[in-house]
């Protein structure tokens, strides 16, 4: 048992027994919930038993005292990654309504873990973004985009397509967590997806870079002008020197369709040669000469 929570319980039961011997009428408890809690930690034992006594405080199933609930999601996160089962199980299980709760108070319960256990909400997130409310989900794509895991990209791309008004956050996500994996729906968004979202997707297929610009440089060659210049755009800041082919081509077929876009292509490509020339040299100077 948790040291503070036998030393208030002891504390309630001594003073409400104090006041009774000396034939009080025990006043009201100015804070109610504090009892509840503190019984409902004492009745719990072990760690895993309290997590489990403040969730059903937390999110019960019926009607619930909203500062009661208030005071268990609290303790929730005093608990640290201990209490992480108790809350995933919540997760899966409780109104979805409350969803979002749920994550708000793991990401509290975060900011309190031991520092092996730092990355043990993850998992709580990506469980979000399949059965939370949109609140939830959210909340978990933010904390995803900071926080790598190749587990994140299916279920951010389900959460765009079931939930559209999750989408612009849904893209900017899988650019930040740069799996090449996610190419397949951002072109489609890209060439396909409401015009606002477009730009985005070629951006972040841009930020994923590798082999997610090859969309990019497959829509260099679009028939309509829109989505080449909306790739060449995306591809000014990303290219690499292997890419630098296909740029050429686009400005040779499709030069005039931004003049001033263009211009930038042209000088980023020449930078590009000038830098391989120069790793070119000092290789070469730096290489065992036969004699």
């Amino acid at each position: 048992m948790r040291v503070p929570v036998a030393a208030g319980l002891f504390l309630y039961c001594v003073c409400a027994h104090t006041a009774a011997a000396r034939g009080e009428t025990p006043t009201s408890d100015p804070d109610p919930a504090r009892g509840v809690i503190v019984q409902a930690l004492a009745d719990g034992g072990d760690v895993a038993g309290q997590t489990r006594n403040l969730v059903g405080l937390a999110w019960p199933a019926g009607r619930r005292d909203e500062v009661v609930a208030a005071r268990a999601r609290l303790e929730l996160t005093r608990f640290g990654d201990k209490s992480f089962t108790a809350l995933r199980e919540a997760l899966n299980s409780v109104k979805r309504d409350y969803t979002e709760e749920v994550i708000a108070t793991t990401l509290g319960a975060q900011t309190n873990a031991r520092a092996e256990f730092v990355r043990g909400h993850l998992s709580i997130m990506l469980d979000a973004l399949w059965v939370g409310n949109h609140g939830a989900k959210v909340l978990a794509l933010k904390t995803l985009a900071r926080n790598r895991s190749i587990l994140a990209v299916a279920p951010t791309i389900d959460s765009a397509i079931d939930d559209p008004s999750l989408a612009m956050q849904a893209i900017e996500t899988l650019g930040a967590l740069r799996f090449v994996q996610a190419r397949f729906y951002l072109e489609k968004v890209m060439m396909e997806g409401p015009p606002e979202l477009r730009p985005i997707a070629a951006s972040a297929l841009a930020q994923i870079g590798g082999a997610a610009l090859g969309p990019l440089k497959n829509a260099l060659k679009a028939p309509a002008r829109a989505p080449r210049v909306l790739a060449a755009r995306a591809l000014l800041p990303a290219a690499t020197e292997y890419d630098v082919g296909a740029i050429y081509e686009y400005l040779e077929a499709h030069g005039d369709d931004d003049p001033a876009l263009s211009t930038a292509l042209r000088s980023m490509a020449d930078n590009i040669e000038k830098a391989i020339a120069a790793r070119d040299a000092k290789a070469a100077a730096t290489s065992p000469k036969d004699f």
